[in-house]
């Protein structure tokens, strides 16, 4: 069915991409280029023109019926119906009014029956009032795809932008490849015209549709970047995905049309316009029978590219699809941070790229080819030592997007799977210190360390998966679910964070970077809500506490909640237990004590325990009586405080002075994503 909707859809648009451009071409090219020599009203150019006419009509009746065709699939789809139950007049209504597919389509037909109107109904058709109103509406005609396409997807500002810029794609690739037709037809016969004003209007033509085809080019190349950049939006997509690999097949049969079309207007043309002005008839006909021959081929090329875009309609963009990496490799600016012998490559590679740069402009420049010959090689060699230096494995999995998001929850219940699978090799804190580390060769990773936070989150999805090749460590496909496996690896990067994290104090940290996982609760006045509602709106102050420790300091934030409140801080009391509520005896009135949801925060939030205190850098720190943290706008742990390990917001005005110093700050990092990468 799909292969089915995607030809439809070609031959629809093939054909809307025909009917402008038969129209466009007589408004554009051939009448202006008659009307230059007087040639307008001959009886030549009257029969021409009546084939022209034919050519529009034969192709608005394709139109049509592709359209009912498309409607019909299009209805199987939306509806998940056979074939003959979508021809049901309540399915086909409630597609037509209850779907943007169905508005769409309704105004198109109507365009198609006005321009039907105009060209088969009009007394004269072939008047210029007729061919100018149908022009107009075979323009909006192939615009308005756009108003179903992929590019109708976005919202607010980027979506008027989107719909623009693929309406203007649609315009200029059916003015253009459209009009490669009729050129190609109107080259066959301008060559069969004997009359003295020929070769000038050869001349004319030519130079017009040379401009038109060049205008066309540009804003395509412009409006397909854009949309190329809305649609797929980076690398890993674009080569691993289905939309992607059908783009780079549409850029394939795109350069060599525009190179057919640079011969054209670099060689063809210049040789014509003089032979024109010379009117020398016999070398005119022989480069005019090889400007057609190449502008039919250009046509044969758009055609391929339109029948490619046919498909793209019915394929998901690539920005919405995981991709399947497909190469072995890839590269990451990570290695260059970190290693000392990266770095040094990077930088001859860099010198190598200027030499060959330079060299290369020398040698066109001064046309010396043994020069060309050694800048290509120095080019050659510095991308080579670039590509090893750069160079880190990859698998298919490794752009993969998590299916679960970065959550306290998550985080949580991977911590509960990596005790029970990992903690054995790895260590308890993930320091590749576990006991049964002996004898394995290579040694369990340190999953604290960096390195582990500059793979993607993919790559551990494949070898939590499918294992580490040449190690001891397994895969866990078969006896994990996906989900399961998700979790481990949010737990995973929450223990690469928390090592980081070991140097944060009760001090504001200048650049914002450990996102705060995100937790639902419910307060013991039955308020509820999300950490993640507080963004944009409040700063978040986290209490993690445990008593009898936490009394004191449970009193002391409710004293100044009121000053707290005047600055936007929400504080959110997690306890250890959730019998220490019932403790307190209801003398908290004002802090909410979160209850529902308070156990995943709590173990999330206390794997941010790690310090330099003695305590703090044993490989498995007990857990704190009492944690503070306080969360920014966007929704990032900005500060935290442990008492054990000193003094810090003890003194309330350090605590306030923090919060007042976050309200004052202008947002410096992107807003957080729910997900790892």
């Amino acid at each position: 069915m799909t292969t089915a909707s995607a030809l439809i859809r070609f031959i629809h648009l093939a054909s809307s991409a025909l009917l402008l451009g038969s129209l466009g071409f007589y408004f554009l090219v051939s009448r202006p280029a008659l009307r230059s020599v007087g040639g307008e009203g001959s009886p030549e150019f009257a029969a021409f023109n009546r084939r022209l006419l034919r050519l529009a009509q034969w192709t608005l009746l394709i139109i049509f019926l592709s359209g009912l065709l498309a409607f019909w699939l299009q209805i199987v789809s939306v509806a998940g119906v056979s074939l003959a139950d979508a021809l049901h007049p309540e399915i086909i209504a409630g597609v037509l009014t209850g779907t943007r597919y169905g508005a769409v389509w309704t105004t198109r037909a109507l365009l198609i029956l006005l321009i039907g109107a105009v060209l088969g109904f009009r007394r004269d058709p072939e008047s210029d009032t007729s061919r100018s109103v149908s022009l107009i509406l075979a323009a909006i005609l192939i615009m308005t795809p756009a108003l179903s396409g992929h590019a109708a997807a976005g919202e607010g500002t980027w979506l008027m932008i989107q719909l623009t810029a693929d309406a203007l794609h649609l315009l200029a690739a059916g003015v253009w490849l459209g009009g490669l037709v009729v050129f190609a037809l109107f080259l066959g016969w301008i060559r069969g015209v004997v009359d003295a004003w020929a070769p000038a209007v050869i001349k004319s033509a030519t130079r017009r549709f040379s401009l038109l085809g060049l205008i066309s080019v540009l804003i395509l190349v412009a409006t397909g970047f854009l949309n190329a950049w809305s649609l797929v939006g980076a690398v890993p997509p674009l080569l691993g995905t289905n939309y992607g690999k059908l783009l780079l097949i549409k850029l394939a049969l795109l350069l060599p049309l525009i190179g057919i079309a640079a011969i054209n207007l670099l060689q063809l043309k210049p040789r014509i316009l003089a032979l024109a002005v010379q009117r020398v008839v016999s070398g005119l006909a022989d480069l005019v029978t090889r400007l057609k021959r190449n502008v039919t081929r250009e046509a044969i090329l758009g055609s391929c590219i339109l029948l490619i875009v046919g498909a793209m309609s019915v394929t998901p963009p690539a920005r919405h699809i995981p991709p399947e990496w497909p190469l072995a490799f890839r590269w990451s600016w990570n290695a260059v941070d970190t290693n000392r012998r990266a770095r040094s490559q990077m930088s001859d590679a860099k010198w190598l790229a200027i030499a060959g740069a330079v060299g290369l402009c020398y040698a066109v420049w001064r046309r010396r080819y043994f020069a060309l010959g050694a800048s290509l090689m120095s080019l050659a060699s510095g991308a080579f030592i670039a590509h090893d230096a750069l160079y880190i494995d990859a698998y298919p999995k490794t752009y993969l997007r998590p299916s679960v998001p970065y959550n306290a929850i998550s985080v949580a219940n991977g911590s509960h799977i990596y005790q029970e699978t990992c903690a054995a090799c790895h260590g308890v804190g993930g320091y590749g210190d576990g006991p049964n580390r002996k004898g394995l060769v290579p040694k369990p990773a340190d999953l604290t360390a960096k390195h582990a936070a500059d793979h993607t989150a993919g790559d551990l999805f494949w070898w939590l998966s499918y294992g580490v090749k040449d190690t001891a460590m397994p895969g866990f496909a078969a006896s994990l679910e996906e989900e399961e496996r998700w979790d481990m690896i949010n737990f995973v990067r929450a223990l690469s964070y928390a090592e980081r994290a070991r140097q944060m104090s009760a001090l504001v940290e200048p650049d914002p970077w450990l996102v705060a996982p995100d937790f639902v609760y419910r307060t013991l006045t039955d308020e509820s809500g999300s950490l993640k509602d507080h963004r944009g709106s409040e700063i978040v102050m986290l209490v993690l506490f445990s008593l009898p420790d936490s009394k004191a300091r449970i009193s002391e934030l409710e004293k100044i909640h009121s000053q707290l409140q005047d600055r936007k801080v929400k504080v959110l009391a997690v306890p250890q237990e959730i019998g220490a509520i019932e403790q307190l005896g209801g003398t908290i009135k004002t802090l909410s004590l979160v209850t529902d949801g308070s156990r995943e925060a709590f173990d999330t939030y206390a794997l941010f325990r790690r310090s330099f205190s003695e305590q703090g850098t044993l490989p498995d720190p007990p857990v704190p009586p009492h944690m503070e943290f306080i969360i920014d706008h966007q929704g990032y742990v900005r500060a935290r405080w442990i008492p054990r390990d000193g003094p810090g917001w003890d003194k309330m005005e350090n605590l306030l002075r923090d919060i007042d110093r976050l309200n004052q700050e202008k947002p410096s990092a992107p807003a957080p994503d729910d997900h790892v990468h």
